[in-house]
């Protein structure tokens, strides 16, 4: 795919996120301030839990504060303030991730000549307290167990290595594509085959495969003749290659596509690759205890046992989070409870799940309609509409 393209696709991305303020991206860690992000007269500031502005909207944008910082953009640029509200870090960049492992991705777009098309970025890093790693790489990766990805060649001739937190080149790049590590491997690609290296950057499984993930619970998904299935840390199949797709164990369980890739049909594995829940037509992951679980065309909960506990009766379910659940009625979003009562009734077009007591909905459409925040009794909280 052309570069331009990409970003672009990138740029369009990123501006339809900021239409929505949603929930913050997973792994936001806790600040001493619970902020919620907040639109006023075309500005946008952040308010606490009743409402109450606390940081003046005073930005064209605004993200989710992570580590004790929330991005800020003006005229185009990203910066970082605290929780009073100082600048930490002026507006620069371009772009930016989220917080892992101490540290976020920054980048800034170079520009080719003097015309409007962008012809790619540099990547960086940040930690906590606004130390910056300067933005140098082609492409990178967030950090995870001390190690970030960054590649030093550039898109039609990779060549990926990992840095610590200081930004030090410790595994020097010599990778055409890498994974992050987890469980003290990274997937690495060699060759055109993919293997595994340790935090020493040493090949401790050859390249064999297709395509590979990372480690989670002591299996990694990887590809075989267009066949996915686990290894061990040894490199030998546990769960042999015969799925569409899989993904990562979490609680002892993983998700499969058995179906294709066009109309997928996912079922739960155990670590023994044993189907379980084989009963229904469409089973989510577990959050809070409860999975997402389709029986007959409706959507409804099942517990860790496998038993039905909330009915299949909607027309689509999410996860639950702190408590409650967003479902959908005759194409309106409402809010139900563990046990399936409707605590929040279905009036609304777009919703998020809840966080720390508060979703954000909206009534209408983008331009026009009502956007609220609302707490776990239906009340509204605060409301504003795009200007």
């Amino acid at each position: 795919m052309n570069r331009n393209l990409v970003f672009k696709i990138f740029i369009v991305a990123a501006i339809f996120s900021t239409t929505f303020i949603g929930i913050p991206p997973k792994g936001v860690q806790a600040q001493s301030k619970i902020l919620f992000p907040v639109y006023e007269k075309g500005k946008m500031g952040f308010m606490d839990i009743m409402g109450k502005i606390v940081i003046k909207p005073a930005y064209d944008n605004v993200g989710w504060f992570q580590e004790g910082l929330a991005e800020i953009t003006l005229n185009g640029k990203k910066g970082f303030i605290d929780e009073t509200g100082r600048i930490v870090v002026k507006p620069q960049f371009d772009g930016t991730a989220s917080f892992t492992d101490g540290m976020i991705m920054v980048w800034m777009n170079v520009w080719q000549n003097d015309t409007d098309e962008m012809e790619t970025a540099i990547y960086g890093y940040m930690d906590k307290n606004g130390k910056i790693i300067k933005p140098q790489y082609y492409n990178a990766q967030d950090f995870s167990e001390g190690l970030a990805a960054v590649n030093v060649g550039d898109y039609e001739s990779p060549n990926w290595g990992f840095i610590n937190h200081s930004g030090e080149m410790v595994i020097d790049p010599r990778f055409e594509s890498v994974g992050k590590f987890s469980e003290g491997l990274s997937a690495v690609k060699i060759d055109g085959r993919y293997g595994y290296i340790n935090t020493l950057g040493e090949v401790v499984i050859e390249p064999m495969f297709d395509n590979a993930s990372y480690f989670s619970e002591g299996l990694a998904s990887v590809r075989v003749d267009g066949k996915c299935g686990y290894i061990n840390k040894n490199g030998e199949f546990v769960i042999e290659p015969q799925f569409v797709e899989a993904w990562w164990f979490e609680g002892g369980m993983a998700s499969v596509n058995i179906g294709t890739a066009f109309k997928p049909v996912w079922r739960q594995i155990d670590r023994d690759g044993r189907f379980l829940y084989v009963n229904y037509e469409s089973v989510g992951k577990f959050n809070e205890g409860l999975a997402e679980v389709k029986v007959g065309g409706k959507w409804g909960y099942i517990n860790e046992s496998g038993d039905i506990v909330i009915a299949p009766q909607f027309e689509r379910v999410y996860p639950f989070n702190e408590g409650l659940s967003r479902v959908k009625v005759k194409g309106k979003l409402g809010y139900i409870d563990k046990t399936g009562k409707m605590v929040i009734e279905p009036k609304y077009d777009v919703a998020s799940a809840f966080y720390n007591g508060l979703a954000q909905v909206r009534i209408g459409d983008y331009e026009t309609g009502r956007h609220m925040y609302i707490d776990k009794t239906g009340k509204i909280i605060r409301e504003w509409k795009y200007e």
